[in-house]
């Protein structure tokens, strides 16, 4: 792997453990579930990139394998997290948000599980079937997550123009449905990178170095999501050309 890849997970990885723990100190303040479920999902996010990192920090090339495997596991209860989160806020109730919450877990265990079984412990080979498990199990929740988000989303700026719905709320849907695309993205970028790793028994600088700055896009996005500076408060929540146009009319 690149430089500029690990570096970018790296810090993707210290900005999902800073957030996890930032979200379990409102959860046990809120007592709110949600919370709850999205910040043990970045605590196990940033656990795993952990994993997968210290082998490339140290260079130490016998640890690639048990700690790019440790990685995966971690990384399991993750989307399953998301899903329970969409499920929760977006969809409650929905017989498809039920579906897509318990088909979640049983593809990554049957991905990661079987994969190993077969010797393709690190999760590379596109050509063993079982990648495919994984691959769906932890990309759907995201893009379920995103789509959700995006719907809310429009919904929320029909209620803003009447003065129903916060400028801040609005904008953190958006968000999270850009969060929910590039975590998408990511795993489309994963595709190529993975075959490029087989054929060549090496990661391509170009797949690489575009997941590591996909990956520091993504913190940044949950960072203004959770916690938005004061000057990014102020630019959402300054009026926009329409809205001026609009109490002009």
């Amino acid at each position: 792997m690149s430089g500029s890849a690990w570096i970018g997970e790296l810090i993707a990885g210290i900005f999902y453990l800073v957030i996890g723990i930032r979200l379990a100190r409102l959860a046990s303040r809120t007592g709110e579930r949600p919370e709850r479920l999205l910040s043990t999902m970045f605590l196990f996010t940033g656990i795993s990139y952990a994993f997968y990192v210290v082998p490339l920090i140290i260079s130490v090339e016998a640890l690639w394998t048990p700690f790019n495997f440790a990685g995966r596991v971690t990384y399991l209860p993750a989307p399953v997290l998301v899903a329970l989160f969409t499920r929760d806020v977006f969809r409650s109730g929905s017989r498809l948000s039920t579906f897509l919450v318990v088909a979640t877990p049983v593809l990554l265990v049957v991905g990661v599980a079987g994969s190993a079984a077969m010797g393709d412990w690190e999760g590379f080979s596109l050509r063993n079937p079982l990648f495919w498990f994984e691959w769906v199990g932890y990309t759907v929740p995201f893009a379920w997550a995103g789509l959700e988000a995006f719907a809310q989303y429009s919904a929320s700026r029909r209620r803003q123009r009447l003065g129903l719905c916060d400028r801040m709320v609005c904008n953190r849907l958006l968000l999270w449905g850009f969060f929910g695309s590039l975590q998408v993205g990511l795993s489309l970028v994963y595709l190529p990178m993975y075959a490029d790793f087989e054929a060549n028994n090496a990661f391509s600088a170009l797949f690489d170095g575009l997941a590591g700055v996909l990956e520091v896009i993504t913190t940044a996005l949950i960072w203004l999501v959770f916690f938005p500076p004061s000057f990014y408060r102020k630019f959402v929540s300054a009026p926009d050309v329409g809205d001026k146009a609009e109490r002009q009319g």
